[in-house]
């Protein structure tokens, strides 16, 4: 009998924990979105470009410390590349960037792993094509890293989702944080390279970069279809 009663207070701690859990996400998530809609969904590069600025020297430290947060809460990026373009030019943006979005993923990927996973995968789960979201979740090893650089080489992508779906997975942290670092690199100096010549729309290195952004899309896109058809003949 005694053991019946421990089994049974056990159980409902175990789902008590859980509701709570679960709350505090739904809490999480709302409060994200309101962080959002509020006060960042107007934010615009220059916005951003004039923010940093006011930190004179240290600049570069603001910029990656808002490349590091504003992205968990779902923050579209290329407003950030295309600021760093604008703050800092192609060669130190790129570094800049490429640093705070390394950190940036890293935190998002720990982030998915220490929450209640079931929560986040029916949120994300509704965010990615089901096919490629079936991609992801059946991913690992050496799979893994392929999926998860060619996810970062197509701009169309969300880099928010993938952030926190990669967290579900079974891909190591490792592979994650190297396919990121590798996979955003063109990407990166491409947006970077618009920001940089956004000052002059009507000059021709503007034009230039707006073909190569073209040009990237179009890439990713056939690897994209090369992933899912490599994947269905498995």
């Amino acid at each position: 009998m005694k053991e019946n009663k421990k089994m049974v207070n056990t159980n409902e701690k175990m789902k008590n924990s859980n509701l709570i859990k679960k709350a505090t996400i739904v809490i999480g998530l709302i409060f994200l979105l309101i962080i959002y809609k509020r006060y960042l969904s107007n934010i615009t590069a220059q916005n951003i470009r004039a923010w940093i600025s006011t930190f004179g020297v240290f600049a570069p430290i603001a910029y990656m410390f808002v490349w590091a947060l504003l992205p968990i809460f779902f923050f579209p990026v290329p407003v950030l590349a295309l600021a760093g373009g604008l703050s800092f030019g192609l060669i130190e943006g790129t570094v800049f960037t490429l640093i705070g979005a390394i950190i940036n993923s890293s935190l998002m990927f720990i982030i998915a792993k220490v929450l209640a996973k079931e929560m986040v995968r029916n949120y994300l789960e509704k965010k990615l094509p089901e096919k490629w979201w079936k991609i992801f979740m059946e991913s690992e090893g050496r799979q893994g890293f392929i999926i998860i650089f060619i996810c970062r080489l197509i701009p169309i992508m969300p880099y928010n989702v993938i952030n926190y779906a990669a967290g579900l997975t079974n891909i190591s942290f490792l592979n994650y944080s190297l396919a990121t670092a590798i996979g955003i690199l063109p990407g990166t100096l491409v947006f970077i390279n618009v920001g940089d010549k956004l000052l002059d729309v009507k000059s021709p290195e503007f034009v230039v970069s707006i073909i190569l952004l073209i040009m990237l899309m179009v890439v990713s896109v056939l690897l994209g279809k090369y992933a899912t058809k490599r994947h269905d003949q498995r």
